[in-house]
């Protein structure tokens, strides 16, 4: 009896899986700034009062305004004065009224006249003005100025791959068993 004992090829196959890695720097960045400025200038208010008509009336004056007033009163009691020498010389120039000038005229010069008063002071308002008080506002813009250069990806690839190699020979073997051979061809 014969024997076939078959063995089959077997075929290996390795694998290397590929590999690929992707480094993606940050861009590089490069910003120049300018700040920005508000100038603000002021001038103070300045609140300028003037009391002098006030105090003139009030009677506290100034020197110059106090020689006014002098002035005035003396033009006055000087009109005043002129006035009662012509009217005095008038009556003692008259006579035939049959009066005693000299006597009413001085019994007129003993008496003297007050006339008393209550009044407000002072009549007047203060005089208010005001200067300055401006206000300057000037704004010098500032800017951002942003530069980017990008970084190119760094790509690391390992290759993968595929080997085929032959794992098992493929053979067929007979074999005889058995007493029975017969030789003849």
């Amino acid at each position: 009896m014969i024997i076939i004992t078959k063995t089959d090829a077997l075929i290996g196959i390795n694998t290397t899986p590929a590999k690929m890695s992707i480094i993606q720097p940050k861009p590089d960045f490069e910003i120049l700034q300018q700040d920005s400025e508000l100038l603000i200038d002021t001038e103070q208010l300045q609140v300028r009062i003037d009391q002098t008509q006030c105090f003139n009336e009030a009677g506290l004056k100034n020197n110059s305004a106090l020689s006014e007033d002098m002035v005035n009163r003396s033009q006055q009691a000087f009109s005043e004065g002129i006035s009662r020498v012509v009217s005095e010389g008038n009556q003692m120039a008259s006579i035939e009224n049959g009066y005693n000038a000299i006597a009413e005229i001085a019994f007129n010069n003993s008496i003297q006249v007050t006339d008393w008063n209550i009044d407000f002071i002072p009549k007047s308002r203060p005089r208010i003005d005001y200067v300055g008080g401006t206000v300057d506002i000037r704004i010098n813009e500032g800017y951002v100025d942003v530069k980017s250069k990008p970084n190119m990806p760094i790509i690391d690839v390992e290759l993968g791959g595929i080997e085929f190699y032959l794992r098992q020979n493929p053979e067929i073997k007979f074999e005889y068993v058995g007493n029975n051979l017969d030789m003849s061809i």
